[in-house]
């Protein structure tokens, strides 16, 4: 036996060339795996995007210092009505509510309505009846506070905050 065939029939030599070599397969699989499958980069201006998460998550706070609730009627007509109901007396209500529908898996359903306060100091408004399904409700008063609630519709009734 010739001195080549004998030195490839070391096991020491292989481990020796092979745990290396390994290794730099493994790292060189590992980089083209991170590269491949990278999560996109953080829009330039992700910073500005954060202030008004921070401004919705305030005025949930003070929807909730405040104790307001909203009582919501959605009647199959489309005949939208709220009441405002507050443990604070004094909170100065709005003109207007904004109630905005978002459907938990079909966008095309979301819609945004404008609640203007009637004659009985409740907020009316029209709009088309509200498909069956599973909804995330949230009444706006401007800038002052918010509340929401998921809610299965149709139902007559449903009641956001506290």
């Amino acid at each position: 036996m010739n001195d080549a065939t004998s030195t490839l029939r070391n096991p020491t030599l292989w481990l020796v060339v092979g745990i290396p070599l390994a290794t730099v397969l493994a790292s060189i699989l590992t980089v083209t795996l991170a590269f491949q499958g990278a999560e996109p980069e953080l829009p330039v201006h992700f910073a500005r995007e954060g202030a008004p998460l921070a401004l919705d998550q305030q005025r949930a706070q003070r929807a909730q210092q405040l104790g307001v609730r909203i009582d919501l009627n959605l009647a199959a007509s489309g005949h939208i009505v709220a009441r405002i109901a507050t443990s604070h007396s004094g909170i100065r209500e709005p003109n207007s509510l904004t109630l905005r529908m978002t459907h938990a898996t079909r966008a095309e359903l979301d819609r945004e309505v404008r609640l203007t306060r009637g004659e009985d100091g409740a907020f009316h408004a029209r709009d088309a009846a509200v498909p069956a399904g599973e909804w995330l409700l949230q009444v706006d008063s401007s800038d002052a506070w918010r509340v929401r609630s998921r809610a299965s519709l149709p139902s007559a009734r449903i009641t956001l905050g506290e």
